[in-house]
């Protein structure tokens, strides 16, 4: 199925060029992320496409040292919610979780446009907020690079492993389960 090889293609990678990606290639991203489901057709995702210089790179000083490979990123895209802005059912937001769904078609529509596109958690929230202009109360989840394949130099050591090995998944039958739970479901330390 083609899907699944579109997901398959999708890795984290940070060998990133810095050449300008096209507004009509970004709204395609965001169309593709606006199509997730939600409950109650909520829509609780909202994304800050960051493509300016001079914004871009007032985002970047508020990433972590790990992600140094984002600083050649042409595009910086926030993800946004809020629990109240979903489904709150029996202690469980829901939210948080169509905000990843809507933040893996961005991610995929990304790799069916020859894009890298690399979530990032690395980042001081507080200070990305301010540079966004997004209220203290919303939730400022993930900020994910966005760019076309670049050169390797530059990448540490560790990074260009993981640039260039195998893509590296748990066992399926770790992570999954028909019928009922089984207790080899709980991660081993």
């Amino acid at each position: 199925m083609a899907l699944l090889s579109a997901l398959q293609e999708r890795r984290a990678y940070r060998a990133l060029a810095s050449t300008p990606v096209d507004r009509t290639i970004l709204n395609r991203l965001l169309e593709a992320a606006h199509t997730a489901p939600s409950s109650g057709n909520n829509q609780p995702w909202r994304m800050i496409v960051v493509d300016d210089p001079a914004q871009l790179e007032a985002l970047k000083r508020t990433l972590a040292g790990g992600n140094y490979w984002a600083q050649k990123a042409p595009v910086i895209t926030a993800f946004i919610t809020h629990p109240s802005w979903s489904m709150q059912i029996g202690g469980r937001d829901f939210a948080y979780f169509e905000l990843g769904m809507a933040a893996m078609a961005y991610q995929t529509q990304g790799v069916a446009e020859g894009l890298y596109v690399h979530p990032m958690a690395g980042f001081n929230a507080d200070a990305a907020k301010q540079v966004l202009g997004v209220d203290n109360d919303f939730v400022l989840m993930v900020l994910m690079a966005v760019a076309y394949p670049g050169e390797k130099e530059g990448l540490s050591d560790k990074h260009l492993e993981s640039e260039d090995g195998p893509r590296i998944r748990k066992d399926l039958d770790a992570v999954s389960n028909y019928a009922r739970w089984d207790a080899r479901l709980v991660p081993q330390k």
